[in-house]
This record gives C-alpha cells, structure tokens and sequence, in this order.
C-alpha cells in the first residue's frame, strides 16, 4: 500500500479521535489567522474577483475535527467584513475540503452548523496529484498539510504572490 493512502487521522470523534486531540492545530490557527485574514482581504484587490460572485476555498488536509470550521469562520467573517466595507454584494462561498480518501469525512461533516450561509464539498485525494481545474480556486489554506510533501516546488519569481 502507497503511504499517501495509508496515512490519516484516528475517525470518528471518540478519546483517541483528531476531532478530539488537534488541540496544537487549533493554537497554530489562532497564531496564524491575521495572516489568513490578510490573504483573504487581499483577495478584494485582485481584479476580477467579486465579478464572479462566487469565492472558491481549499483547505487542504482538513482532518474531521474542528478545525476546518474554524478556517471557514474566519475568511466567511473577513469576506463579509470586506464586503461591507467596500460595499460590495458578498460573494457566495464554496469551500473544498481535501484530505486522502481514508479520512473521516462523514465526521467532519457532522460538524456542520452552516445552512445556506457557504456551499462546502468533500474532495478525496493526495494533493500530490491534480486536485482541481486550473483556475479554479482563489484561495488555497493548509495548517499543516505542507509537511507532507515529498519535493519543493520550484518557485516562479514572477508570480504575483512574490510581487505584494
């Protein structure tokens, strides 16, 4: 068996769960959520974006605890913050949440308290591979999910996210 497909969380939401013990996650999200704020607000300056109308979300290793909730809270709250700011209709909100095939995903769908308020889609599969269409997303968030990575990307110097 491929590690990638091996590798997950403990299910469910029991003692021993990731539900249960992502206690570290949940600070380092915290620590680092002016800087997801900031990314998100950023998005705003992006030309194009709120003529779609609609704001397409990755959280790359979401696990099924809470956590992922957490995220979404976060750039729904700094997206309708912004909004109103620059008086603009708030964009729609599809999150994607992605983590291998043997997560739990019923779990962290449980968790759910958002109706109507974003569209969420469960998205199976090793971010080493292809994930999405080209284009398709504005924001990509992982908490820790990098560390999985078998090989650095070669970085693009002339991408706008080295020229902010």
């Amino acid at each position: 068996m491929d590690t990638k497909e091996a590798i997950f969380m403990t299910r469910g939401d029991g003692e021993n769960s990731y539900a249960q013990l992502s206690c570290l996650t949940q600070k380092v999200n915290a620590v680092t959520k002016p800087l997801l704020e900031n990314a998100v607000r950023s998005l705003f300056s992006s030309k194009g974006f709120h003529v779609h109308g609609v704001l397409n979300i990755a959280d790359l290793g979401c696990a099924a605890g809470p956590n992922a909730f957490s995220i979404i809270s976060t750039v729904k709250e700094t997206v309708e913050m912004k909004s109103r700011e620059l008086n603009y209709q708030t964009p729609e909100l599809q999150f994607y949440l992605n983590d291998l095939p043997g997560n739990d995903f019923n779990t962290l769908f449980r968790g759910l308290t958002y109706e109507n308020s974003c569209f969420l889609a469960g998205v199976p599969g090793s971010f080493h591979g292809r994930l999405f269409p080209r284009k398709s997303l504005h924001l990509v968030h992982s908490s820790y999910s990098v560390h999985w990575l078998s090989q650095v990307s070669v970085p693009s110097f002339n991408s706008s996210v080295f020229n902010r």
